[in-house]
């Protein structure tokens, strides 16, 4: 993808240029600017496959064999080139992270007490054949019938712990109705249908342990909350490296959801990492000025006179609260952490007023997610529901 400047308003517009591995047609397309309405153009390769997918309208085209750039470009008197613009490669919003069965865990048997994260994914590769088999039919099913559009993909998988005691873990995706198979690298547990007790959490513990917990409740909040919120002055400490500093703050790209979440920090923690980028040779205002900028990152909350740490999920109805000492960063020291539950209006009154923080109102969740599960008699099943129903057997206490 490049993206290229409109030359009238400076728009960003995103072109996509196709570049075939043999014989390729030279040319150019003109773009209307959705900001300004004037038109355009750039040369590129195969103008008739390339595309505008942010920023403008392709209107026309032109291939050099037929025709002259310039005796073409007669139909558009006073049409000015784009101006020069980024090549991104990849998919600059890709996150990539993972729940870590082996660190520090969040879920545990409501009878003898024993984590069951392992014990959900044990589950859950037992019955990934049929689970994917059951995925290629609900996709199927959709495309060809023109069926609904979700979001979001719950998958229930019947579990039994080792003292006898039958659970049902929860696994979340984001998904596109592409066609292709299950990835289970994008497949999260996101919680069990036995209680999400504090007594399980509250204590003190190693800082590296605090951040994998955090990483654990932010893959859950991700799936079942509208919002996130993250409050810390400090991310990482000014003994750091260069390199440590940013790759903190990837580690919180990668993670947070920049669509639905709010950071709060102070002035100087951002700018020890905009120095840190600046001296690698990223512009974090070059990314801003492109639209390609994380919008946690550019758009997060300065504030100076705190010292409280709350990472938070919430929703119209519903919070979970993680409390602590513990910063954004690892390390072997002993930190204490809590968790809280409680309903939105109490989260504003007791964590947001004494802030003296805005923070953005929750949205609706998705109202029906897609489901495959397993019936009263273990059978697969597939089927449209209800996410309240999934949410009310989650936000267990």
């Amino acid at each position: 993808m490049k993206i290229k400047k409109c030359p009238y308003c400076k728009n960003n517009i995103r072109l996509h240029e196709i570049k075939f591995p043999y014989v390729n047609d030279y040319g150019g397309i003109v773009v209307k600017c959705s900001e300004c309405d004037k038109v355009s153009f750039s040369n590129v390769k195969n103008p008739a496959e390339s595309s505008i997918s942010l920023g403008g309208i392709k209107i026309d085209t032109w291939d050099r064999e037929v025709i002259k750039n310039e005796d073409f470009l007669l139909e558009y008197p006073d049409i000015l080139e784009m101006d020069a613009g980024v090549l991104v490669i990849g998919d600059y919003k890709a996150r990539e992270y993972n729940f870590d069965f082996s660190a520090a865990n969040i879920y545990y048997c409501k009878s003898c007490k024993k984590e069951v994260e392992t014990t959900s994914k044990d589950c859950l590769d037992i019955n990934s054949e049929t689970i994917s088999s059951s995925y290629k039919n609900l996709m199927n099913f959709i495309l060809a019938n023109d069926g609904w559009a979700r979001d979001n993909l719950v998958i229930e998988v019947n579990c039994e712990c080792a003292c006898g005691q039958k659970f049902t873990s929860f696994w979340h995706q984001n998904y596109i109705l592409d066609g292709n198979p299950l990835d289970y690298d994008k497949l999260f547990l996101i919680g069990t249908d036995m209680p999400l007790s504090s007594n399980d959490i509250d204590g003190i513990m190693s800082k590296n342990n605090c951040i994998k917990t955090l990483e654990k409740f932010i893959i859950r909040w991700n799936a079942i909350f509208s919002r996130l919120l993250i409050v810390t002055p400090f991310i990482g400490h000014q003994w750091m490296s260069q390199i440590e500093v940013i790759e903190l703050w990837d580690w919180i790209k990668n993670y947070v959801d920049p669509n639905k979440s709010t950071l709060v920090t102070r002035t100087a923690t951002f700018n020890k990492y905009k120095k840190a980028c600046e001296e690698k040779g990223i512009s974090l205002e070059l990314l801003e000025d492109f639209g390609i900028s994380n919008a946690l990152i550019t758009e997060f909350t300065r504030k100076q006179d705190f010292h409280a740490k709350i990472y938070v999920g919430y929703s119209k109805s519903n919070s979970e609260i993680l409390l602590g000492s513990f910063n954004l960063m690892n390390g072997p020291s002993m930190e204490n952490i809590s968790l809280k539950h409680s309903d939105y209006h109490q989260f504003l009154n007791k964590f947001i007023s004494p802030m003296n923080i805005n923070i953005s109102e929750p949205n609706e969740i998705e109202k029906n997610w897609s489901h495959i599960y397993q019936d009263e008699n273990n059978e697969w099943k597939t089927d449209d529901i209800k996410s309240e129903k999934i949410l009310s057997r989650l936000l267990n206490y």
